[in-house]
């Protein structure tokens, strides 16, 4: 002590063994509870004294541990551990599913969907590559997705492929039907169409052939049109039929064919036109194969007649098809629409082209 022969007692935190000329001070690590102590301890596993002079130990913050003896600093949890309680003598490594990114962690963080951890002590999350997913998070893989989906990176599921797109297991992105195909009715599914439709690339269905077009084969990418003389009614066709006669058809991808105009007449089938009549024949309506003859006593004068017509009196035609009428010769005579003159009675006489006959003058004679 201060005084000659004095010994004075060691406060709490300090220390002296036997023979001591001065009271020590707990080192870092080690405390003092009582006065008058004759030694330091070590602070226990866990626990932790930081500087000088300590009478007690503090148990290790949370994120932070203790392994051994004798610490002056507890240590700080590694990155993809973590210390949950106070006074811990290790640190944890976060289970799989789970991750922490810094030191002294209390609690590892739960993987987003979309991202996994795949094993324990992980320090990080790994987004889901392209056609993958991970719908729930804590997860500790990503799951492929399914035939008809697709999916970016670190994606929480997994999209289904639009109208006329299909895709394979695991796809990240979904590709157009090919020309000829279009989406089925399962996921993922392009089906092959059938004769009489067909189907552009990335197709939601089949389209079925247009009135005046056709499909012949299955798988098509397109409709093809009928040819000039033929036609296909409705829709779905996968040919196309000729024109029957009295019909035609002038342009390709025609429906219906067309009739034969009043004068004119189609005698084949797989006509692209109408033919008209001839002088002498007539057609007097529509969708005619062939023309008729002018009557006797009738006649036609142009082409594309649609009628027939009257030998005026005074005239005739003899023969049907006649395309002009003669006059009656001297001594004859005709009424209208005649295919002949008759001649004049007894006493009578007539000019050419008349129409009747008057008697002989007084002093001429029959």
């Amino acid at each position: 002590g201060a005084g000659p022969g004095e010994c004075i007692e060691c406060t709490k935190g300090n220390y002296a063994e036997a023979g001591a000329s001065e009271c020590l001070s707990a080192e870092p690590g080690h405390f003092v509870k009582p006065d008058g102590a004759s030694r330091q301890e070590a602070c226990p596993a866990g626990k932790h004294a930081s500087g000088s002079g300590n009478t007690e130990c503090a148990p290790c913050e949370l994120g932070k541990f203790a392994a051994t003896k004798d610490v002056p600093e507890c240590h700080v949890a590694q990155k993809g551990h973590y210390v949950d309680d106070e006074g811990a003598t290790e640190e944890t490594a976060c289970e799989a599913g789970t991750y922490a990114s810094g030191e002294g962690s209390r609690e590892c963080t739960v993987a987003n969907a979309g991202y996994f951890v795949p094993g324990k002590g992980a320090d990080h999350q790994t987004g889901c590559n392209p056609g993958e997913f991970s719908a729930a998070a804590a997860s500790e893989k990503c799951s492929v997705c399914p035939v008809g989906t697709s999916s970016e990176a670190a994606s929480p599921s997994c999209t289904s492929c639009g109208a006329g797109e299909t895709s394979e297991a695991g796809s990240s992105v979904c590709k157009k039907c090919p020309a000829g195909r279009a989406k089925g009715a399962g996921p993922g599914e392009c089906i092959q169409c059938k004769q009489g439709s067909y189907a552009e690339s990335g197709a939601s269905e089949c389209s079925s052939a247009k009135p005046g077009h056709f499909v012949e084969s299955d798988g098509a990418s397109r409709q093809e049109q009928c040819p000039a003389g033929s036609h296909a009614s409705g829709s779905g066709n996968t040919a196309c039929a000729p024109c029957q006669a009295g019909k035609f058809a002038s342009n390709k991808g025609m429906a219906d064919c067309v009739r034969a105009r009043r004068g004119h007449y189609v005698d084949a089938e797989g006509a692209t036109k109408d033919t008209a009549c001839e002088p002498g024949e007539y057609a007097f309506g529509e969708g005619f194969s062939g023309c008729l003859a002018a009557n006797a006593g009738y006649f036609v004068d142009e082409k594309g007649a649609d009628h027939q017509t009257r030998c005026n009196p005074g005239e005739f035609s003899a023969a049907a098809a006649s395309d002009e009428c003669s006059k009656c010769p001297v001594g004859t005579f005709s009424s209208e629409g005649s295919p002949s003159c008759t001649p004049c009675d007894a006493g009578e006489s007539s000019a050419a082209g008349s129409d009747s006959c008057e008697e002989c003058e007084a002093g001429r004679a029959k």
